[in-house]
């Protein structure tokens, strides 16, 4: 490592250019800015001979010569641009074939960490952070859907005075009792240590609703199956929590039209009716059946744009994330009293009714409200919403798009071979082969077999038109090829 200097080439080069200019001699240059008398002689030399001393450095040069690791630092941008950020891995590997592009040399060993440290040492304006999985369909929504929301919602929310007593979100969730393992403290002799989980016996879905002034209505729990235990009904420590099930644990429109009966039961009747209900687009959640309902308990529905519920909606941006949290912490705090590590469906609900009444805080609640944007209505807010998720704006001066010309024959072929954005990916038709196992065990042979086999067999031939028959021209379901039909 190249030892540390209490100057920066900017001190360096004022003191450069004070000397150059007589306004100081080398030794009060020296004093004033703080530079050994024998480095600042030594670039006062260089300057006077025009040599450029900014890009000097301390130790050896590079491996890679600085204009190629400038390529590389504007490859590296774009691609965090567009949507493909690399890492450690993907950077080392490009600046060796960089390497042995330049050089000639084929298989060179890789480049190791400390050059990556180097490199970003070298340049400041790269930095590490943790990249947030988005799936492509998340990451669709644009400013566009988000403004058309915004008229949607504010013709919604002035039908309840945008009221924050009558507006409410309501969404599921799953009870998650494990996560990944975490760093813990062991004996220093220790190499690894393991930790028991508790998992839960089944799955379980809850129907959770908060109110944009903090209120937390009771939860719906869904559980698998067609009966329910009395103990598990005797969890249900919430005053007007309920339970039901259906035949794997998830929701679906029947119980979404009872749980608006259940919504409209756990609201006071002091609350001015209607009352608006924001949701996502689940294809539970809306039916010709659930319209009706809604309408006859003057409940307002409002369906966030799809795939926007990572940015639009409160629960999953303030309330789940802390809720599932403590779930874990009181799973973990159970094991000093209880032994066994299954969670059943009783222990699930008793858990999940305890966390939701003493942990679910109102500040979370309406926090989730103003930072989404819902209420009060902010379409400043929600265009932040989009922009976190979205790839920040660099300033032009530290992306240059010139780096996809040549500029010469080794750098060209550099950045065209090497340096290259991954191609756009087009969907195809993909016909599939596939076999009829009928309970057999398929081997690779007998997969081959049947592959010779029907390559063997001879192709039927298409019927040609009679003399009796007409053709007429039928236009298939896309409308683009026009086929014959024989009558």
């Amino acid at each position: 490592m190249p030892p540390r200097t209490p100057y920066t080439h900017d001190t360096l080069s004022l003191a450069v250019q004070a000397v150059l200019s007589e306004e100081h001699t080398v030794p009060s240059a020296a004093s004033a800015y703080d530079i050994p008398q024998r480095t600042l002689r030594k670039h006062v030399s260089k300057a006077k001979s025009g040599v450029n001393t900014n890009d000097v450095t301390m130790g050896p040069s590079p491996l890679l010569p600085r204009m190629f690791e400038d390529d590389l630092a504007t490859w590296v941008l774009v691609m965090a641009r567009d949507g493909h950020p690399v890492g450690c891995r993907e950077i080392k590997q490009k600046a060796t074939q960089m390497l042995q592009r330049v050089h000639g040399i084929q298989h060179l060993p890789s480049l190791s960490t400390g050059w990556y440290s180097r490199f970003l040492g070298r340049h400041p304006d790269l930095k590490i952070l943790k990249a947030q999985v988005l799936t492509k369909s998340r990451n669709s929504v644009d400013s566009t859907t988000i403004v058309e929301f915004v008229h949607q919602l504010a013709h919604s929310a002035s039908l309840v005075n945008m009221d924050p007593t009558r507006i409410f979100n309501m969404d599921e969730t799953s009870f998650s009792p494990s996560k990944k393992s975490k760093k813990v403290v062991v004996h220093k002799s220790t190499t690894s240590v393991h930790a028991e989980e508790s998992t839960a016996s089944t799955h379980v879905t809850i129907v959770a609703c908060v109110g944009a002034d903090g209120r937390k209505l009771p939860p719906l729990f869904v559980l698998p199956g067609q009966r329910v235990s009395t103990a598990t009904c005797d969890s249900l420590t919430i005053p007007g929590a309920a339970v039901t099930t259906s035949e794997k644990g998830w929701t679906n429109s029947f119980i979404c039209r009872k749980w608006l009966s259940m919504l409209d039961a756990n609201i006071p009747s002091r609350t001015q009716r209607p009352i608006l209900l924001i949701m996502d687009g689940c294809s539970s959640h809306f039916s010709e059946f659930i319209y009706a309902e809604a309408k006859a308990l003057n409940i307002l529905l409002q369906f966030l744009p799809a795939n926007a519920t990572h940015l639009l909606q409160p629960l999953d941006v303030t309330v789940f994330r802390p809720f599932k949290q403590a779930i874990r912490h009181a799973v973990a705090d159970s094991i000093w009293n209880d032994v066994p590590t299954n969670i059943n469906k009783q222990r699930a609900v008793a858990i999940a009714c305890d966390v939701w009444a003493n942990s679910t805080s109102t500040a979370a609640i309406q926090n989730g409200f103003v930072c989404t944007g819902l209420c009060p209505l902010s379409l400043d807010k929600m265009m932040y919403r989009l922009s976190l998720f979205k790839p920040s704006a660099l300033p032009s001066n530290e992306l240059d798009d010139s780096w996809v010309q040549e500029i010469d024959m080794v750098r060209g072929e550099v950045r065209d071979k090497d340096l290259r954005k991954p191609q756009v990916k087009t969907s195809k038709k993909s016909s599939k082969k596939t076999l009829k196992v009928g309970g057999m065990f398929i081997t690779s042979a007998y997969n081959e077999l049947l592959q010779a086999q029907a390559a063997a067999k001879p192709k039927r031939k298409k019927k040609k038109t009679g003399q009796g028959e007409v053709a007429l021209p039928v236009a298939p379901s896309d409308g683009n090829v026009v086929v014959e039909c024989v009558v």
